[in-house]
């Protein structure tokens, strides 16, 4: 069998070439050069075969410790994955948990229909009502104070605000914005406790909420919901619900929890599209 065969047999190629990860390179390089220098202190011939040897199975083989990608999703940070390039996962929602807040809208008479959620009608046409007054002018920071509950908000960007002073929001789309703009303001009329929710609150809610659009905010268009389950190298396992707009491509939400909690938004699973 010749040098070509070998390399063949033993290379993995869902874990190299344009598949490699590089946070998962990193950490098993920086422990070939740990077990490099403990071997070395007793022999440095040894120790050059091993750190031979281990860059080899690093190359050929994407890792050179079995189970690696679950060893960098368990112990390195969001920070030091953004270093080489990972997405963070999406924001998850953690401000209600088990229901909570589908009972609060279901109470609050926002949603009606416990294990298949859509709009309740005088919400849903008091929404689209302040979405046509919204749409009018572009959103700016008093907007987003109001929206927010918050005392300051300094545009920073397209869709980004300083809120606080220190601390970025940014909506995905003009659409999305436009959204939680009109839903807080009929909030404020129908929803006793809505002064009470912090920013983090507000937002879950609104997130949520868009999910059950049917129509684009922003150019009417339909909307299409789908359901994605994603388990990334070096990122533990996420179900992520997503909403857009199929005429301008808008991104109205999309949300995420860990696969593991999937339960947390299983009323959106299957749930109808809220279609006015």
């Amino acid at each position: 069998m010749g040098v070509t065969e070998i390399t063949a047999a033993i290379r993995r190629p869902e874990y190299t070439g344009e598949n490699r990860c590089l946070p998962c390179t990193a950490l098993n390089v920086l422990l070939a050069v740990a077990v490099t220098i403990t071997v070395a202190v007793v022999s440095l011939p040894a120790g050059g075969v091993v750190l031979l040897g281990g860059l080899l199975a690093i190359y050929f083989r994407g890792y050179l410790v079995p189970g690696t990608p679950e060893l960098t999703k368990r112990y390195l940070p969001p920070a030091v994955l953004g270093l080489f390039g990972k997405e963070p996962a999406p924001r998850t929602l953690g401000t209600f948990e088990d229901g909570e807040l589908w009972a609060t809208l279901e109470r609050a008479d926002i949603l009606v229909g416990e294990d298949d959620p859509t709009l309740a009608e005088g919400f849903r046409s008091r929404w689209l009502a302040a979405i046509d007054e919204t749409r009018a002018d572009e959103p700016g920071e008093r907007a987003v104070e109001r929206t927010l509950g918050v005392e300051t908000a300094d545009k920073r960007g397209e869709r980004a605000f300083s809120i606080g002073g220190n601390r970025l929001v940014r909506w995905d789309s003009r659409a999305a914005l436009l959204a939680d703009v009109a839903a807080a303001a009929v909030f404020r009329d129908r929803y006793a406790d809505w002064s009470a929710l912090d920013p983090d609150a507000r937002r879950d809610l609104l997130d949520r909420l868009r999910l059950l659009l049917g129509s684009c905010p922003a150019c009417g268009g339909g909307v299409e919901r789908g359901v994605d389950r994603v388990d990334p190298c070096c990122q533990r396992a996420h179900t992520v619900v997503w909403a857009d707009c199929v005429e301008c491509g808008a991104l109205l939400a999309e949300i995420a929890v860990p696969t593991a909690d999937e339960a947390e938004i299983a009323p959106l699973l299957d749930s109808d599209d809220g279609s006015e």
